[in-house]
């Protein structure tokens, strides 16, 4: 390794590990913000939620970050060389322009290597736990964020199979709730379900993870339902046999992003009735999304090289503002997708194919000015 090959890895490296602290703070704040505040603030959840959250976060940012940094490092590093002339030093020496873009593409090969490894065995466990904070949350402390689901509307905040319920208490020290009003909106996919409501002076709830219920231990206890003709039945009870409202947690909404490859597969092979667009436009893309990103570095460094050589300006901002423009098109029409297969692997694939294209085509003009 020659010396400007490290002057110049060491630069464009630099430039990356600073972009991507930079990055990843911006992205992970606002998913902290828009996720863990409602937790803190309206369930009263402790703080050391939020250190498992940013463990779950922080490698799903690191997919867009690392790429969006590595183009905004060699855009700025190249056109300093470029203004500062430093270049043409290098090509009076005799070298050429692609044997001074060699550590770059070197680097690129190892991020996208990182990002390959991010995309398809990390990411998808970290947004499985990220998508899990609620339930989290709720186990570390599951009375007193039963009790502030239930000053805020009901308990679909904490478990979406628990959304015909709505529960009401007045009072609770975190141990024992009184005052508890609790309402059960009946199935309609189920004729004999039927509207319940009940109210303690006293209850405890206890949660049986084992059998994936929720008991509450009621006392001083009224019932009412309403029979097979509509007429109100009400049973009142000093201390009644234990309330049991079931929830599953697997009955959340998933997200393809939270599922690895293999999960992907099964599903798809599992569900060949769903629309191709569901099927297709999103797990099958999916699979074929993390591989295409991974690439994004080496893709970058094509066109990124040409760029900066161009933006001859000493202030950093041609830089910026051309690794936000081009890092913003690349992701979005990575993300348009399609209904077909042949529609998914263009839309997927045809970012690194142009960014390639015309960076091979810049790059050849490059050489011979």
């Amino acid at each position: 390794m020659r010396l400007f090959d490290r002057y110049i890895g060491r630069q464009v490296l630099v430039g990356t590990l600073f972009a991507i602290v930079l990055l990843s703070t911006i992205l992970v704040m606002g998913s902290l913000f828009q996720k863990i505040r409602p937790l803190l603030v309206d369930f009263g959840a402790p703080v050391s939620i939020v250190g498992e959250f940013l463990l779950g976060i922080v490698p799903f940012s690191l997919i867009y970050t690392i790429p969006w940094a590595f183009l905004s490092a060699i855009l700025l590093v190249f056109g300093r060389l470029s203004s500062d002339q430093e270049l043409t030093g290098f090509r009076v020496a005799g070298i050429s322009l692609t044997r001074i873009a060699a550590p770059v593409f070197v680097i690129a090969i190892g991020l996208s290597a990182l990002c390959l490894w991010l995309n398809v065995e990390i990411a998808p466990r970290s947004n499985q736990k990220a998508d899990g904070i609620f339930i989290k949350a709720f186990f570390k402390d599951p009375r007193s964020m039963l009790s502030a689901a239930a000053e805020q509307d009901g308990l679909e905040r904490l478990e979406e199979s628990l959304r015909d319920v709505r529960a009401y208490i007045e009072k609770s020290d975190g141990s024992t709730m009184e005052g508890m009003h609790l309402f059960k909106i009946h199935d309609r996919n189920d004729p004999e379900s039927q509207d319940t409501y009940v109210h303690a002076m006293r209850a405890e709830a206890v949660i049986d993870d084992a059998k994936k219920e929720f008991r509450f231990h009621l006392y001083d206890a009224i019932f009412e339902t309403t029979d097979n003709r509509g007429f109100p039945q009400i049973v009142q009870s000093s201390e009644a046999v234990p309330l049991v409202l079931p929830f599953d947690f697997t009955r959340r909404k998933e997200r393809p992003a939270a599922k690895t490859n293999k999960e992907l597969r099964a599903f798809i092979d599992a569900n060949p009735q769903l629309p191709a667009k569901y099927r297709i436009g999103r797990y099958w893309a999916e699979i074929h999304r993390r591989y295409a990103s991974s690439f994004a570095c080496l893709a970058f460094a094509f066109i990124g090289i040409p760029l900066g050589i161009k933006a001859r300006r000493k202030d950093t901002s041609t830089g910026l503002i051309l690794s936000l423009m081009i890092g913003a098109a690349y992701f979005v029409c990575g993300m348009i997708g399609g209904a077909t297969e042949q529609a998914v692997l263009i839309t997927i694939w045809a970012p690194n194919v142009i960014c390639v294209a015309l960076g091979l085509y810049l790059l050849r003009r490059a050489r011979f000015r």
